[in-house]
């Protein structure tokens, strides 16, 4: 059975999860690095997603992908696609094996889950409040750790 904290740290961060307004899209400067991103892709070379512009684009572009490719990579027994798949459903299969087997996440996959952290929590500060209840050494529960993302926003630059 959950304990009362955890509960609520649960709870909260479902909460803000669905409170957070759509990703950021891309600043107009930086379209053509997400369309470097596709010509590397077609050439076979996989490029993983770091910035929430380039998530927000690949959700645009085809969420229905990167969800099965999710389910398919929380199978353990499933083997990376190659690029004859869709890079909405490469990074979905990454999430999801990285989110099961969390022992083979790599630093682009926790650069990207703290890049969509930060965003909820920017928009929900009662949830973030809940996260440095609970965990309060973690580099997500700490508002200090976002600054650069935060200026980088401001300056209208990718986060």
């Amino acid at each position: 059975m959950y304990d009362t904290s955890l509960r609520a740290l649960v709870d909260s961060m479902l909460v803000a999860l669905n409170a957070a307004p759509p990703l950021p899209q891309a600043p107009e400067s930086y379209l053509g690095r997400l369309e470097s991103y596709d010509a590397l892709w077609a050439r076979g070379v996989k490029v993983p997603v770091k910035e929430l512009c380039d998530l927000e684009r690949l959700e645009r572009q085809s969420d229905a992908e990167i969800t099965a490719g999710r389910r398919a990579g929380e199978d353990t027994s499933s083997r990376e696609p190659g690029t004859d798949r869709s890079r909405a459903y490469w990074h979905g299969w990454q999430a999801g094996r990285m989110k099961k087997v969390p022992e083979e996440a790599d630093g682009a996959f926790h650069e990207l889950n703290f890049r969509v952290w930060w965003w909820v929590f920017r928009h929900t500060p009662e949830a973030l409040r809940h996260v440095a209840a609970f965990c309060p050494d973690t580099d997500i529960a700490n508002p200090e750790a976002y600054a650069d993302l935060e200026r980088a926003l401001e300056r209208g630059e990718p986060v």
